[in-house]
């Protein structure tokens, strides 16, 4: 047991949080978690659609990560390998085992070799001129845009290559979702005497004094020892909306510039069932789907023999479409169905049985999905990841340092980890 019991919140109920409060209960503190919304998970949820349940965000193990694995293990939840193959689709012509454009090994060892970071749009401009890259290079964006979700304008060069060379070739899925995941680690957190506000937002924080003040809704004022913030970086840095932004006093402005120097992408992502797998008859043992339509990305729930379609649209894309509503992305993802697979449009609105429509810039509680690395990001989250005044943290995949960003592993890791510097620094 601790010398003394610290009164510790936590601001955000994602698998972050919970892996962070875990923690700090088995430490012998006391715990509560301040949720905005409804409902734990934050970027997480499983939800059933008609007995099939369907990922509104993150869906897949991309490898074996070594702490996602370890929770699923500790919980006892089934997690299973995919199988399939990845197929290209373009102009009618199908392409089964896709592999990257000609040269890509070129381009990856170029990219592991430059002594300077440079945004990934001119690292191309700089070392692959001329007409005969063009494919090689939309290639490469194409993937970053769609992987990562990056502004490859503006994405780091240096931190995409550490993330691509590490990409491990087996993933894994949860037959019953991430959401068994959050709903295991919230009844671990509650058992161990850690409470749960759900429809609590933090709007202000009061740090001046010994003791830290937050300020939930506006009205009802809590006192903490300590105080982890693993809110979306969409919601801290300096482009969120005076009305969504949190409120620091003092302010903490080197963190908030720091905030504003790590990228932070969207995506739509499209949900289909059918009332029959029409597309199994052209490509039967598909997993993925690369395409170069509006919506390039699909995937297949195969092996499983589950009716679903899903379409991705990530990056800059999925950002300048994001005001448009949920029946524009509807229509396109007919549109481009029809075309892929040769289906008329009145077929294929006869077989669609039902489509949910994940915008995920419109969600406000985090107004976009995942991090990305620009140029410079890694002294900023170092610096993110300094507490103040060995009181306040900051927690979350965006301030991750390690091969596997963006991901469910790297969200878990970073609570872990602050978590046990918070303990250090006690």
């Amino acid at each position: 047991m601790p010398k003394f019991k610290l009164n510790i919140g936590i601001a955000g109920a994602g698998i972050c949080g919970l892996v962070a409060g875990i923690e700090l209960l088995h430490a012998g503190h006391r715990v509560s978690i301040f949720e905005s919304s409804q409902r734990t998970g934050g970027r997480i949820e499983t939800i059933d659609v008609g007995g099939i349940w369907i990922e509104t965000g993150p869906e897949f193990i991309h490898g074996h990560l070594q702490e996602t694995i370890r929770l699923l293990k500790k919980y006892r939840i089934s997690f299973k390998p995919i199988h399939g193959k990845m197929y290209r689709i373009s102009q009618g012509r199908i392409s089964e085992n896709y592999e990257m454009a000609d040269g890509w090994d070129q381009l990856l060892n170029k990219m592991k070799s430059i002594k300077e970071d440079l945004p990934l749009n001119q690292f191309l401009g700089k070392y692959f001129p001329g007409n005969e890259f063009d494919e090689l290079k939309k290639s490469a964006i194409r993937f970053a845009e769609g992987f990562d979700l990056a502004d490859t304008k503006r994405a780091s060069t240096k931190a995409l290559i550490a993330e691509w060379e590490h990409e491990e070739s087996g993933q894994f899925h949860i037959p019953s979702g991430y959401g068994a995941l959050i709903h295991a680690a919230e009844n671990e957190f509650t058992n161990l005497g850690g409470k749960i506000f759900l429809n609590h937002r933090v709007k202000r924080i009061d740090w001046e004094s010994d003791v830290i003040n937050i300020w939930v809704n506006d009205q009802t004022e809590f006192h903490l020892d300590k105080l982890i913030i693993t809110l979306p970086l969409s919601l801290l840095n300096q482009t969120t909306p005076s009305s969504e932004s949190l409120l620091f006093n003092p302010s903490i402005d080197e963190k908030q510039r720091a905030f504003s120097q790590i990228g932070f992408g969207t995506v739509v992502k499209i949900v289909m069932t059918w009332h029959s797998p029409f597309w199994q008859k052209i490509i039967p043992d598909a997993h993925f789907i690369i395409t170069d339509e509006f919506i390039p990305t699909w995937w297949i729930q195969y092996p499983q023999n589950i009716p679903v379609l899903t379409g991705w649209l990530g990056g800059p894309r999925a950002e300048q479409y994001s005001d448009s509503p949920d029946s524009f992305f509807l229509e396109k993802a007919l549109e481009n169905l029809s075309s892929l697979f040769s289906v008329t449009m009145e077929k294929i609105k006869q077989e669609l049985k039902d489509v949910r429509i994940f915008n995920w810039k419109n969600n406000p509680w985090s107004r976009g999905a995942y991090s990305y690395s620009l140029v410079g990001s890694g002294p900023a989250k170092a610096i993110c990841r300094e507490s103040i005044q060995n009181r306040i943290y900051f927690a979350g995949e965006a301030y991750y340092d390690g091969p596997f960003p963006g991901t469910v592993e790297s969200a878990v890791v970073s609570g872990m980890e602050t978590a046990k510097q918070l303990l250090k620094e006690h």
